[in-house]
């Protein structure tokens, strides 16, 4: 469900972190900035797994200015044990409707649902679930 809400929060994907590293004349890069602009006013949380899928893609010589980057303007996260489980419900009852759902995507929705965060993404076909918010550029 994209919503246009208000919220205490928001947990941000791996697609959001990509584009807003991009070259500065990209155009994900400028949807990214803005959005980020109007979210501001929010605390901006990342996963443990949106760091683990964001790293994997940073060349070596610019790790350590990537992490700086997310310790300051992001606010780590990891999931819960009750998280963990519902990510693992979830992933079943779409899996037995014939969909595939990633570990990282399902438990980054299941984060966002269980603590009434925003997920950030440009990827909103990944998460189907009725009781997700999603703010996407």
């Amino acid at each position: 469900m994209i919503l246009e809400v208000e919220a205490g929060g928001a947990l941000v994907d791996t697609d959001f972190l990509i584009d807003l590293n991009r070259g500065k004349g990209s155009k994900w890069r400028q949807k990214a900035e803005k959005l980020l602009y109007d979210i501001n006013y929010e605390n901006l949380f990342v996963s443990n797994i949106t760091v683990t899928e964001f790293i994997t893609g940073i060349p070596r010589d610019k790790r350590e200015e990537v992490q700086n980057m997310l310790r300051q303007l992001y606010y780590y996260i990891a999931p819960t044990y009750d998280e963990a489980f519902l990510a693992g419900t979830l992933r079943q009852e779409w899996r037995s409707k014939g969909y595939s759902i990633s570990i990282a995507d399902v438990t980054n929705a299941a984060i966002a649902i269980s603590r009434k965060l925003v997920l950030v993404t440009r990827n909103t076909k990944h998460y189907p679930f009725e009781q997700l918010l999603i703010k996407s550029w």
